[in-house]
């Protein structure tokens, strides 16, 4: 394994933005997010979430400006990606949501087949730092 497969499969043990990568449909997303990925693809979409997520952003109106906006979204999602942006929303302030909701399903999904396999109830509480109720109270849901 190359130090920089190394490095990114350690980033990705704090990156809480990973289960978004694995959404089957992007149907699942905010509509504010399906119309990024449309412009701009999943992968790119995720990267504005992890560094904007919750914030509206101005879209620069010229590729390979001189804007510090220009700058910074070349910085988090590649020069390709952000040109797509400007040429799809150049000049208009996008929001750029969470995603929390998603993400929660996908926890709660893990947590569910966890349970599902037979790994041991506190081993989940304490993996996704829930408390003994809310936890109960999720796997009450599916049940």
């Amino acid at each position: 394994m190359s130090h920089k497969a190394v490095s990114e499969a350690q980033y990705s043990l704090f990156d809480e933005t990973v289960p978004l990568r694995q959404v089957e449909h992007v149907s699942e997303l905010p509509k504010t997010a399906q119309a990024l990925a449309d412009a701009i693809g999943i992968d790119a979409t995720i990267d504005l979430v992890k560094m904007f997520g919750g914030d509206e952003i101005k879209i620069p109106e010229v590729v390979d400006g001189t804007s510090r906006m220009w700058a910074v979204l070349v910085e988090s999602i590649g020069r390709e990606a952000a040109a797509k942006l400007v040429g799809h929303f150049g000049g208009v302030s996008v929001y750029v949501a969470k995603c929390e909701a998603v993400l929660r399903v996908h926890r709660n999904r893990e947590i569910i087949r966890s349970y599902d396999a037979g790994e041991p109830f506190d081993a989940i509480r304490r993996r996704y730092k829930l408390s003994r109720s809310h936890l109960f109270r999720l796997l009450k849901k599916t049940v």
